[in-house]
């Protein structure tokens, strides 16, 4: 075989193997159905992230009561009474231009 051909064959077994893939509806059942499922173990892995992540939390709220005061306080900013809650703003800061080169 010359080297010239050898890459038309290659172009001729590709393009029936890609049309028998595309008009087959078997095989587009089969990738469609194996890009579901790629697309769901994906969602899987991040509903197991999470749900670690919720079981952590659940750990720390059931047997360390200061972690729910700390939550209630940061996430719905509750404050209890008798506390005294400090607000501090931030000031812009002012450069000397005079200085910087």
């Amino acid at each position: 075989m010359n080297q010239k051909q050898r890459p038309i064959y290659i172009y001729a077994v590709i393009t029936i193997l890609s049309a028998y893939l595309l008009f087959n509806p078997t095989a587009r059942k089969i990738f469609s159905r194996y890009v579901e499922y790629y697309k769901l173990s994906s969602n899987m892995e991040l509903a197991q992230q999470s749900n670690l992540e919720y079981k952590k939390r659940l750990y720390y709220l059931e047997t360390k009561p200061s972690i729910m005061d700390r939550i209630v306080k940061s996430e719905l900013g509750v404050i209890a009474e008798g506390e005294v809650e400090y607000r501090f703003e931030k000031a812009p800061i002012k450069r000397d231009t005079k200085n910087e080169k």
